[in-house]
């Protein structure tokens, strides 16, 4: 029988690559475009096996989409496509429960062993993220390794400028909830306003310009 997979990306090309990837293999992939918002009831009813999530989709961060689907979603594998490399992101997106993490260099054979190793649950790292990660070892001086993986989350919303209300509705939580995960940042930072946990996350590469290669 097939091992179902999902693969949740905004980009046509994507799932179509994707598909050919999977094509003649023990997979069978369901392709879902995203639309804007995370229409959790498309899984809920048949969860796949594995669920494959573009990290790039627009309105959402790839930890938002991870959150929100793991929990949703319990005993599904989730590997993300990361368009970015942010070693700390990566790390937090480990820490949720994510087991692949693949980057845009990843060939469709790489991709193949990969789907492989996190359905039977091992994690699998592309050569790039393993880089980024063994890397961040030995530079670990950023401020932002001290964050959750939560708190990084919320992090990440507000310096996209994201009002408290709307973070509270993507990741399900109170305003309230979300203001004491700020403040909570803020001391771990050592830092008091929004203004300034922005240019921390400039200064650190957590945000900015993008190289061809990705941020590592």
């Amino acid at each position: 029988m097939p091992i179902s997979i999902a693969c949740l990306s905004h980009q046509l090309l994507l799932l179509e690559g994707i598909e050919a990837s999977v094509a003649g293999s023990e997979f069978h992939a369901s392709l879902v475009r995203f639309q804007g918002r995370l229409m959790l009831d498309e899984f809920a009813l048949d969860p796949p096996r594995l669920l494959l999530l573009d990290g790039g989709c627009p309105k959402f961060s790839a930890l938002v989409l991870a959150d929100r689907l793991k929990r949703a979603l319990p005993q599904t594998q989730l590997m993300v496509y990361l368009r970015s490399i942010r070693a700390v992101e990566c790390q937090s997106l480990l820490s949720m429960g994510v087991m692949g993490l693949v980057d845009t260099s990843v060939s469709g054979v790489n991709l193949l062993q990969g789907l492989r190793k996190v359905v039977r649950r091992d994690v699998h790292l592309s050569v790039k993220v393993a880089q980024a990660l063994a890397l961040s070892r030995f530079c670990s001086d950023n401020p932002f390794d001290r964050l959750s993986a939560r708190e990084l989350t919320v992090c990440d919303l507000v310096v996209d400028g994201i009002r408290a209300t709307d973070i509270a509705e993507q990741l399900c939580l109170s305003a309230k909830t979300v203001n004491t995960y700020r403040y909570r940042i803020f001391e771990k930072l050592g830092i008091n306003s929004d203004v300034e946990l922005t240019h921390l996350a400039y200064n650190h590469g957590m945000k900015g310009v993008e190289s061809k290669d990705g941020r590592i």
